[in-house]
């Protein structure tokens, strides 16, 4: 039984024992609790085991036994404590003592604890049915994704054969073998190794989840806005369409490529400072870029509703739009997703040199590091995209529309009035009172600090520094002419000459080389710098490619078309214009009359992106018979086609010197 001195030493103090609510017991079963938690106060203090006695009634001979199980160690890592005193509480596992004999089929009578008797008989086979679950097997055998209580069950049987036990003892004399015996171990095992279970069986989701919820507070406090804000992008969960004019002159739908949503959300009011859609399947840095200074620096505007009966929020919008005093603000640190580690060097190079904030690159897959950008992401699908008949859901099995392709284009699902639903729905998010605010809407709690000049100051650029121009690309360029063939100094950039008239008049120049600020976003002239830093002046693109705005994608795209003899740019052509209708042209006679998914995203990109209405899109109208005369000109050295145009054309390039 052991002393009273030897049970009480290096006891935890009883003050720090777990203790029990007893309001749901009844009469008796409270009165036997308070009767052994005060018998077990005064045997910690000493008292005189007859006295204890006389005092509670608790026997004297039971109170070392009632001692050793309130020190015995939970499940939860702590002593039981009052814990034990509770009536009918049972502290360990229970052991069969008695034999296991035989059960008649389909019957469970006398078999209460059989599994674990044969595993405290065979602790081996204990120990690796427990690897089996946390799949730590690996030097056993090849592990299973998802170890099934049947497949647990067949490894069991077959090391009890092993171990020689014969067809007339437990489990071989059931009907089922031992299976239910086995399962519910599985499920308490699963149980115990909690966090390893969720690991090792679980999806991504439900790993991200294990890192929150632990009652910790994050290493990352953010208490005021713009400490920190969260981008990530979301792939639009429906299809949508574009208007398209057919050359016959009717309006016809044409379904998009499935488009993306990029938003910067503050971190600490959950506000949507910015966002963007990308008419493409995938984002680039650009995207991140456009997004970034649409947030440091951009005045959010309502939009012109058509949808009847649509209307904004009293009061809502984007805080750039509604408070004068959060145009322009800054922020410290910029939270990215994990995916889009690939775009770091160009938003590390660039925007956080221009707006000095902290870059934290999550980890893959764990999106719990973005709470209010993905909880916001996940609002918008709820309210928005996954009510739309042709919508995609979260993946083929579920929530997905019947038909969503074919109803996108029936209901005539516009891309352009989804922008319009979805600009009121992140004006109706940031005017939405929230419980993590007290109840505060995100706008109000972001007023409440800029409205207080004296207790909150926001970070803004200075006006006229130079990181107004900090989105810019960098580049050097060598100046190309020659005086012997007349031809005056410029330079390259993307196969596009660029030139003014200083430039053009500055023959000592050419060889030299010059630093050269692009903006990528808008390609139609870039600003030049000497080798000593002196400013040279604004540089123009040569003919046509300085009349239209085009991003250097968009170039690039075209000069693609170019180089693979798709398209012909002349002098005289807008390659803006000759792209679109490259786009937009059948590439065959068996060809659809309308332009593929992928054509008219394109389409609706470059006329976003042009400045233009994004719903004009009109196919080439058949030209006259006399245009369509044309001669094809060979290599004959090489024997492929060159090009294809009108003979007056050849004249006009034969004089144009």
């Amino acid at each position: 039984m052991g002393t009273r001195q030897a049970v009480i030493k290096d006891a935890v103090p009883i003050e720090l024992w777990p203790t029990v609510l007893d309001v749901d017991f009844d009469d008796v079963q409270r009165n036997r609790f308070r009767a052994q938690v005060e018998a077990m106060r005064l045997y910690f203090s000493w008292v005189p085991v007859d006295e204890i006695e006389q005092r509670t009634g608790v026997n004297q001979s039971a109170l070392p036994r009632l001692a050793r199980r309130c020190l015995q160690m939970a499940d939860d890592g702590r002593v039981q404590g009052f814990r034990a005193c509770i009536p009918f509480l049972r502290v360990g596992p229970y052991e069969r003592v008695s034999g296991v004999g035989h059960a008649p089929p389909g019957q469970r009578v006398g078999l209460v604890g059989a599994l674990g008797a044969t595993l405290k008989r065979f602790p081996d086979i204990d120990d690796l049915l427990v690897k089996y679950v946390r799949n730590e097997a690996k030097r056993l055998a090849v592990p299973e994704y998802k170890l099934r209580p049947c497949d647990l069950h067949r490894i069991f049987l077959r090391c009890l054969a092993d171990k020689g036990v014969g067809r007339t003892e437990w489990p071989f004399n059931t009907k089922y073998l031992g299976l239910r015996s086995i399962q519910s171990f599985m499920k308490e095992t699963l149980d115990q190794h909690f966090a390893r279970s969720a690991v090792v069986r679980e999806d991504s989701a439900a790993r991200a989840h294990l890192s929150v919820g632990k009652g910790i507070a994050s290493l990352l406090c953010f208490e005021e806005p713009y400490d920190a804000v969260e981008i990530d992008a979301y792939k639009i969960e429906a299809h949508v369409t574009v208007a398209f004019h057919t050359p016959e002159g009717l309006e016809t739908d044409v379904r998009l490529d499935r488009l993306n949503l990029i938003a910067v959300v503050d971190r600490f009011s959950s506000a949507v400072l910015a966002y963007t859609v990308v008419y493409r399947p995938e984002v680039n840095a650009d995207d991140i870029l456009k997004v970034i200074r649409d947030a440091a620096s951009g005045t959010w505007a309502p939009m012109e509703l058509t949808i009847p009966n649509l209307r904004y929020p009293e009061g809502g919008g984007l805080p750039s739009g509604v408070i004068p005093g959060a145009q322009g603000a800054l922020w410290s640190a910029t939270m990215f997703d994990g995916a889009l580690a690939h775009l770091s060097s160009a938003v590390h190079a660039r925007a956080r040199a221009a707006l000095g904030f902290a870059i934290n690159w999550g980890a893959v897959a764990h999106f719990e590091r973005r709470p209010n950008v993905e909880r916001t992401f996940n609002q918008i699908a709820r309210t928005l995209f996954k009510r739309l008949p042709s919508t995609t859901g979260a993946n083929p099995h579920n929530g997905r529309a019947d038909e969503a392709e074919r109803k996108a284009v029936h209901h005539r699902i516009r891309a352009a009035e989804v922008e319009q639903l979805l600009d009121v729905a992140f004006a109706q998010h940031n005017a939405t009172p929230s419980e993590g605010l007290s109840h505060l809407t995100p706008l109000e709690a972001i007023r409440y600090f800029v409205d207080r000049p004296e207790r909150f100051e926001c970070r803004k650029r200075p006006a006229g520094s130079a990181a107004e121009a900090g989105f810019s690309q960098y580049e050097s360029a060598v100046v190309r002419g020659s005086r012997n063939a007349g031809r005056r100094p410029y330079v390259q950039v993307d196969r596009v000459r660029y030139t003014n008239e200083v430039l053009a008049c500055s023959g000592h120049l050419i060889g030299a080389r010059l630093l050269l600020e692009v903006d990528e976003d808008d390609m139609r002239q870039v600003k030049a710098y000497l080798a000593n830093g002196a400013e040279l002046g604004v540089l123009k693109a040569h003919g046509k490619w300085g009349l239209t705005k085009h991003s250097r994608r968009t170039r690039k795209a075209i000069n693609s078309l170019i180089t693979k003899r798709l398209i012909t740019v002349t002098t005289f052509d807008d390659p803006m214009q000759v792209y679109m209708r490259h786009l937009a042209t059948r590439k065959s006679a068996r060809a659809a009359p309308r332009p593929s998914p992928k054509r008219a995203t394109e389409m609706v990109r470059l006329k976003k992106e042009t400045g233009q209405d994004a719903q004009a899109i009109e196919a080439p109208r058949p030209a006259p018979a006399a245009d369509r005369q044309a001669r094809r000109v060979v290599d004959e050295a090489r024997g492929r086609l060159l090009s294809e145009a009108p003979a007056e054309f050849f004249t006009k390039v034969k004089n144009r010197r």
